[in-house]
């Protein structure tokens, strides 16, 4: 979780019915009925169980209840820690923060002739190729083979958005959907990219929080945090650097840990430098991170008297490893902790660890860590 949102979320909680709970509603609607009986007819009523009095009563604190629920609800979605979905968005209209769309991959794609033509061989916009007839790119423009050459290489993009089009490696895409006449290979040169999901509620939230700042361009860490992350919306942590005068350095890391690659570093560059978001005496450069390798060699033992349950904390051991690489290479910055995971193998169930790797490390404020391998051997029961 990025320090905004850890800030967002440690926001003290409200309530706008006073936290009243189902049971204090039953118990006020018999006690004010009693009350108004005696007042009313001068005796003292008792409500058994299944009194047709009682029964309505509390079939009626039903029915408040949930119209209260209702009126906190409502009261909770004008503040950023509770909104949500379309309450979120209405929220985020407020700041001119609109939720981002999903993103299509694009990868670019290589036409090429059984042999020179005299005269050029076109290419038609919406051309498709495919790997395995379940992913359909299309090339985004025409595109022709002049005469006498032999090969194009036009952009294609995936026919559907998201992430279901990225990491096709290069060669991957190697059949032509839509024949054109004389073209014997196709194939993409790189790998495809650019796909995304629609943006979640926590980085939309994020960056309705930091959208105040995307006013000024006086160039302040956060404002170019914001046309950072609103770039993309698969971008995690963000540092931002000013190593001399003028000089701004960006460094940022995808949601999931991993480095961001040339084309989504290039995409980030061209937002933050438009007009209007960049200081004109700023000199921004967007980078990747340094990597710091370390690697994950660990033992673990079990209670004996948890043996019922050990092939459920085994399991969740390894989850626990698993939320820990993602949770070391999430953050630029992040030294390398051992203790955070002890901790989380802790949580999972386990009665003790020992950490052979990683060691303590301190890494570079540009940095960020990265596990090459992992060995976690189960050590068996020991007792308690």
């Amino acid at each position: 979780m990025s320090d905004v949102l850890s800030t967002i979320d440690s926001l003290p909680d409200i309530s706008f019915i006073d936290n009243l709970t189902l049971e204090e509603i039953q118990s006020q609607l018999l006690s004010d009925f009693i009350t108004k009986y005696q007042e009313i007819t001068g005796k003292r009523i008792q409500l058994s169980k299944s009194d047709p009095n009682r029964i309505i009563m509390l079939g009626c604190a039903q029915l408040i209840y949930q119209g209260l629920q209702n009126i906190d609800k409502a009261g909770k979605m004008n503040f950023l820690k509770y909104a949500y979905e379309g309450y979120l968005e209405n929220l985020g209209a407020l700041k001119k923060v609109v939720r981002n769309p999903a993103e299509f991959a694009r990868v670019p794609v290589k036409f090429t002739l059984s042999e020179k033509r005299e005269a050029a061989t076109g290419i038609p916009a919406g051309t498709r190729v495919t790997a395995a007839y379940e992913v359909y790119f299309a090339t985004t423009q025409y595109a022709e083979i002049p005469a006498g050459e032999m090969e194009v290489t036009v952009m294609a993009e995936c026919t559907e958005a998201g992430i279901i089009g990225n990491d096709f490696a290069a060669g991957e895409l190697t059949t032509l959907v839509d024949p054109i006449g004389f073209i014997s290979k196709v194939e993409n040169t790189e790998k495809s990219t650019g796909g995304t999901e629609i943006e979640t509620d926590q980085n939309m939230a994020e960056r309705i929080y930091l959208a105040p700042s995307s006013c000024s361009t006086a160039g302040p860490d956060d404002a170019y945090k914001y046309w950072a992350k609103a770039s993309n919306p698969s971008i995690g942590d963000v540092r931002i650097t000013s190593p001399s005068p003028g000089v701004v350095e960006i460094y940022f890391v995808m949601s999931d840990g991993t480095i961001p690659d040339d084309t989504t570093i290039d995409e980030v560059s061209e937002a933050v430098n438009q007009r209007g978001k960049r200081p004109l005496t700023d000199y921004v450069q967007v980078k990747k991170p340094l990597v710091e390798e370390y690697n994950i060699d660990v033992t673990y033992y079990i209670n004996s008297s948890d043996r019922g349950g050990a092939a459920a904390i085994q399991a969740q051991a390894e989850t626990a490893v698993e939320e820990y690489e993602l949770w070391q290479a999430s953050k630029i910055g992040r030294d390398i902790n051992p203790d955070e995971l002890i901790a989380r193998m802790n949580d999972a169930g386990v009665k003790r660890a020992v950490i052979r790797e990683p060691a303590f490390r301190i890494i570079g404020d540009t940095a960020k860590a990265q596990c090459t391998g992992a060995s976690i051997i189960y050590g068996g029961l020991e007792n308690d």
